[in-house]
């Protein structure tokens, strides 16, 4: 279907486009996981603020409590993360087990794969430039020199 100029010079629409194109092709990429991408994200923080808890969980993926709970009972029941005791009675602490630490790094090569896919037609400089203004827009912290420097986002 056409897209007249005004679809072509939203920028939300245009993210929307994007993310879903996106989106298919990482869970194309997370299919031999069993896991969606929101599954994943969610083990990657868990796996980078071990201890949090569901509701600093949800808070991150911007999704409810209970649906956080949904998430990490889904992971757990699959053996990659584990409940422990959390600061109070209330609360669990969430951790990373060796099972999901051994499947990670697969995951993350799976997806890093999905991201060269759909960036192929950009430069390197552009994939870049690309990621910094997309944080700009999440009002993400922009990461230190050092962090970019080993390749961490």
């Amino acid at each position: 279907m056409n897209q007249g100029t005004d679809l072509r010079g939203l920028i939300g629409y245009q993210i929307q486009r994007a993310h879903l194109v996106m989106g298919a092709d990482a869970r194309a990429a997370l299919a031999p996981f069993d896991l969606s991408p929101a599954k994943f994200t969610a083990l990657l923080l868990i796996r980078d603020n071990p201890g949090c808890d569901q509701t600093a969980l949800g808070r991150a993926l911007s999704v409810n409590r209970s649906s956080a709970m949904k998430l990490v009972n889904i992971l757990e029941e699959r053996g990659l993360v584990e409940r422990r005791a959390g600061r109070d009675l209330r609360t669990n602490a969430l951790f990373l087990l060796p099972e999901g630490e051994v499947q990670i790094g697969a995951m993350i090569e799976a997806v890093h794969q999905s991201d060269a896919r759909m960036t192929q037609g950009l430069s390197g400089e552009e994939t870049e430039q690309l990621l910094m203004l997309l944080r700009k827009i999440s009002r993400e912290d922009p990461i230190s020199d050092s962090e970019a420097d080993n390749g961490i986002a």
